[in-house]
Formats: structure tokens, sequence, C-alpha cells
């Protein structure tokens, strides 16, 4: 007997929450909802397969307090040390430049970090073989990378070779400066995770140079225009300053009692300081100098400073805008 009315409606919503041992003590009118929906389940696409529209794939997030001395910032300091007005300044260029030097070559910097800062990928994806001569089982090769498990080529293929494609295809825009800076964050990367393997960890001065020095020097050559006048000797010198700066502050933020920390901090805010006053801008050491003071009265008292980094950040900015001002 078919079910019809609302006693048929009743059965159809109870079906829904049937078990499959009840459903045969349905109506027979009922069981139409029961096959649809078997139908419907068994085309089902995985939303996996659903959400992949892009040839290359990207996961964009904050990383940690975005007041800190970081990439962004440092191409920031490059523009407000390189003195040229805003009204003349290429926009677009320096929006580009300021995306290849943080996210993209932060991308590319990542995959010194290996696995363990890297996203997982899906189980499938490492489940593809990537055949390549020499790297068949039981070679040389094989051998040499057996220690690093055997999802190291789909990561490599997965994740690094599309990061530094991509990388290097936005500095082409930018011109054969940018390509030259991003050929050397490259190296640093393969210099980085090499240094992991042999060493049991990445130096952090290769970490300062892509986070401060070659973001800094990216925007301060992308952004003036080509008849602007740039005096690179002072550049140079402030940008390693705060490279040497930014080294002490990692490690210090890692141990406060590192003694080696320490005394980079110190050695590059003596140096700052002489640099201000030889290049005739005084009236900005009192300010830079307020900003670096509460990192030693922290040191003295014993207490972490790892509430230090906005004002770093900001004796940075200041100390590229004096240098601004006066070249």
């Amino acid at each position: 007997m078919q079910a019809t009315g609302l006693h048929g409606l009743f059965w159809r919503v109870r079906w829904l929450y049937m078990t499959e041992s009840d459903r045969h003590l349905a109506p027979a009118g009922a069981t139409w909802l029961g096959r649809l929906r078997q139908r419907v389940s068994a085309g089902q696409i995985a939303p996996a397969d659903l959400t992949a529209s892009g040839l290359i794939n990207a996961q964009i997030w904050m990383e940690r307090a975005p007041w800190r001395p970081a990439a962004l910032w440092a191409g920031m300091a490059g523009l407000l040390a390189a003195g040229v007005p805003f009204a003349v300044v290429d926009w677009q260029a320096l929006a580009l430049a300021l995306l290849l030097a943080d996210p993209l070559w932060g991308s590319v910097w990542r995959l010194a970090g290996g696995r363990d800062v890297l996203l997982p990928l899906a189980p499938r994806v490492l489940r593809q073989q990537v055949r390549l001569p020499y790297l068949e089982s039981g070679s040389p090769a094989a051998r040499l990378f057996s220690e690093d498990h055997t999802d190291l080529w789909p990561l490599a293929f997965r994740v690094g070779a599309p990061a530094v494609l991509l990388a290097f295809v936005v500095a082409a825009v930018l011109g054969i400066g940018a390509l030259l800076l991003t050929l050397i964050v490259a190296l640093l990367t393969i210099l980085g995770w090499t240094a992991r393997h042999t060493l049991a960890g990445i130096p952090v001065v290769l970490f300062s140079v892509v986070a401060i020095g070659l973001p800094w020097m990216l925007v301060l050559r992308e952004v003036p225009p080509a008849e602007s006048a740039i005096a690179w000797a002072p550049q140079i010198a402030l940008a390693t300053l705060w490279v040497v700066h930014h080294w002490g502050e990692t490690r210090v933020l890692a141990d406060g009692g590192d003694l080696v920390g320490l005394v980079l901090l110190a050695v590059a805010e003596a140096a700052l300081c002489v640099f201000l006053v030889v290049m005739q801008a005084p009236l900005w050491l009192g300010l830079i100098v307020l900003l670096l003071l509460p990192t030693w009265l922290a040191v003295f008292r014993g207490q972490g400073v790892g509430h230090m980094s906005p004002f770093w950040l900001l004796a940075m900015l200041l100390s590229a805008l004096a240098l601004g001002q006066v070249v």
C-alpha cells in the first residue's frame, strides 16, 4: 500500500533518522527518498577535488605578531631611506616589490625549515612517486636522502618548485635586479636547508639577511625612478646595521642570556648612533635611543625582551626616515 498525504510525508521525514535495521518497516512509498539519497551519495565528489580551482594553490595567514621587524617592514624602511617624494613613487612597483619580498620570498625561505614548518600535503599527493634518474630504490642518491623520509621529493616538486617559480615570475616583471635578489634568496634557502641537516640548525644570520637586508635592497632599487640619485654606501651601511641588530634580536628572543646576541645588539646600536651623527641627523638620535633603551633596562633587570619587538621596529623605521631626510 502506498503512503500518501500527511502520513507519507511523516515517513519521508522519519526515513532520514532511521537505522538500516528499521527501514524495512517503512511503507513502500517512503523508500523512494532513500533510493534517491543513495544515488546522490554514490555520485558525490570529495570537497578536496571541488576546491582545487587553481593550478598553484596557496594559503595565506598572518605569521605571528605583525608589529615586529620583518620583510614587509624592511621594504617600507627601504622606501623611507630612499628619500624619494611620495608623489613620484611608482606605487604599482612598490606593491609588487612588497609582494615579492614578504609572502613570496617568505614562502621560498620557509622551505629551509623542511616538513616541520610546511603545511602537510594530502596523503594521496605524498603517495605519488616522482620518477627521476638515479633515484630508484637502492641507488646512491636514494640512500643519500633515505634519512629524510620518502616524502622529500613530493614536497620538493609540489611545494618547493611552485614557490620558487612564482617568485621568479614576479621578479621578472620587476627587472633584472629583482631576479638577482630572488636568486640569492633561493641560494640562501638551499644553504639553510643544508646547514639544518649538517649543522643541526639554520644559521640565524641567513634568516636576518632574508628578512631584513634583501627586502630593504629590493624596494630601494625598484621603487625610485631611474633618474633619482641614491647614495648607496649609506643605504647599504644602514641596512647592514639592522641585519646585525635583527641577528641579535633573534638570538636574544630565543635565549635571554645569549651573550653573543647581546653583543650583536650592543654593537649594532652603538654603530647606529655613530652613523646618525656622521650623517648629520642628531635630532633623530634622541628618539631612537629612547626606543632602544627599554631593551637594556629589561636585560639588566633580568626580564624577558619578548615585548620589545615593536620598539625595534619603530626604531628601524625612524632611522630609515632620518637617512631619507639627509640623502
